[in-house]
This record gives structure tokens, sequence and C-alpha cells, in this order.
């Protein structure tokens, strides 16, 4: 009941909005001092250009401080509409009662036209693209990346095996291996794959002394470069294969994740199959697969790289 009345009739308090709007500039303003927020801020803006994807979600401080409670609620009355929604219920109820409750609840809820968006996918980066970011700090925070694929994109399973085994691994990703246990050049270091309803993001980001920036960048391009070159060993692939089949139930251990990841299933079309098939779709990616992923998507030619921290002393000569 309370969140049918919130959907269908939703009170826009004036004190509210700046309370909220003050909120998030604060949050803005404090994120401005975490240099790794600063780093990803400038990495969308390189890699998303001219692409809505380039903004954050939260606004910046320049169109926060501009918009008005009016604009708020037209944009919600042309966007919260039942026909671009996607509502979940999971926990101790029937199909029956769970769809008993939703006509009684939203039944009355109009549709409307869902608002056109000619939004083209963004553009691949063409070139080596390099932003530093002056930061009185001992330490340098390195983004360096490109453009990624789409959810739907029929390799995301090879891709999601390739980039566990490059860098979101963990202490087994052949990143953490090189840059962190052989070189010591940091604590830690990932790589991630943003993949949305058009093409995301690849990225792999990590803190290094000053000194060593060069040396950290340079060691990225070579593990970028020798995972496509050559294919992985047997005992990458099927380490890689177990942890994300093995993890999988994870994602589904409570009624609020299993919810989040049914309306994912449903936002990207993936097919109420994907829970059985998910286990099968990353047991089928071979070591094949996994070059020719990395060939196609990973790009150590044409990047977009970010360096926040002391410039003068870092050198950056990438």
């Amino acid at each position: 009941t309370l969140l049918a009345d919130i959907l269908q009739h939703p009170a826009f308090p004036k004190q509210e909005f700046e309370r909220v709007r003050s909120q998030i500039l604060g949050e803005i303003s404090s994120d401005n001092d975490d240099p790794g927020h600063v780093a990803m801020k400038a990495f969308n803006q390189l890699v998303f250009q001219n692409h809505p994807y380039r903004w954050p979600v939260n606004g910046t401080e320049e169109t926060l401080s501009k918009i008005t409670l009016a604009e708020v609620q037209s944009f919600y009355t042309k966007e919260y509409l039942p026909n671009q929604v996607i509502l979940t219920i999971v926990g101790d109820v029937t199909a029956e009662q769970a769809t008993t409750l939703v006509q009684m609840h939203f039944g009355s809820w109009k549709k409307g036209a869902v608002p056109y968006r000619a939004v083209k996918k963004p553009a691949a980066i063409d070139k080596k693209t390099v932003q530093l970011i002056e930061k009185d700090l001992t330490q340098s925070t390195i983004v360096i990346g490109h453009s990624g694929i789409s959810r739907t994109n029929p390799d995301f399973y090879a891709v999601t095996v390739m980039n566990h085994i490059l860098g979101a691994g963990g202490f087994s990703s052949r990143l953490m291996d090189t840059i962190r246990d052989k070189q010591g050049l940091a604590y830690g270091i990932m790589s991630h794959c943003d993949a949305r309803v058009m093409p995301g993001s690849f990225w792999i980001n990590l803190q290094t002394r000053t000194e060593t920036t060069n040396q950290a960048i340079s060691g990225v391009l070579i593990e970028m470069k020798a995972i496509r070159e050559a294919p992985v060993s047997d005992q990458e692939l099927a380490d890689a294969k177990a942890f994300l089949m093995g993890s999988f139930p994870l994602r589904l251990d409570s009624t609020s994740k299993l919810a989040q990841v049914l309306a994912q299933v449903e936002f990207f079309g993936l097919g109420f199959d994907y829970f059985s098939q998910y286990p099968k779709w990353i047991e089928r990616v071979t070591k094949e697969d996994v070059q020719r992923v990395a060939k196609q998507y990973l790009d150590p030619q044409h990047y977009a790289l970010v360096v926040v921290g002391n410039i003068a002393k870092a050198k950056v000569r990438h």
C-alpha cells in the first residue's frame, strides 16, 4: 500500500528537495577529495565523449545548483510509468497472491508514452588519450582502459572468464601476481568490465608510489598484451570457471539479492532459464574463446589513461 502510494502520488516538498540537493552536493564535495573517484570521473569523460554514460548518476555541482523542483517533478511524470517499471517480488507468497496484490494496488496506474531517446552507441577510443590531474599526494592513482561490451553481447561470458583471469580474480589474477606480488608496485589492483544496455567500459585501477607510476602503467599494458598473444593455461581457465560457477549461488542467497538479479534478468531480457544456464555458459568457455575475446575487446594501443597525484614527480611518459 505504501509503495503504491509513493509511486503513484509522490510528494515533492520544497524543504526535502533542498535537503537532498545539499546532501548530494556534500557527497560530491567529499568525493572530490577521493583520488579514486576523481580518476574514475575523468576516465568516464574520456571514454564516453558525447554520450550520456560520461555523467555521474548523482549529477555535478553545476547541474545540481541549477536544477529546479519543477524539473524534477516533470522528469518523474515522464519517466516513472508502469510500462517502464520492472517489479520483482521474492518471499513467502505465491505467484497468484503477488499478481492479485499488484493488480489491487497498481491496477489504476496509467500507462504513458515512453520518452524517445536518440542515443547512439558510445564511440570507441581511436587513439591514446591521457589526462593528468595534480594532487599533492605520495601515491599516484591510475585508471587505464577503454570502451567495453554490452550485457547482451554473446561474448559476455567469455569476457567474464578472461577478465577474471586478468584482474578480477583477486589474489589469483595475473595483474595481482605481477604488479603486486612480483614487482611490489601496488597493494591492490583490479580489472573491471562494466557491461550495460549499450557498451560500457573496461578499466584497470591501482595506486602506486609516485616514483613507480611509469613502471606500474607499463606492467599493466604488458599484461593486457600477454593475454591477447598467448592462450591462458589449463589451470587458470579451470580455476576461473570453478570460482565463477561456485560463487554464482552466493548472488542469490537472500531475498533482496534474488530480487535484484531477477530485475536485471528481466531488464536485459536474459530469460528465466538464466539461473540454470549461467553455469553452463561459463563452463563452455574455452582457452581459444578467452584469447579471441582478449584480442577483440582489449586494446593496449588505444586507451584512456588518467593519473591523479604529484604529476611533476611522477613524470608520466605514456
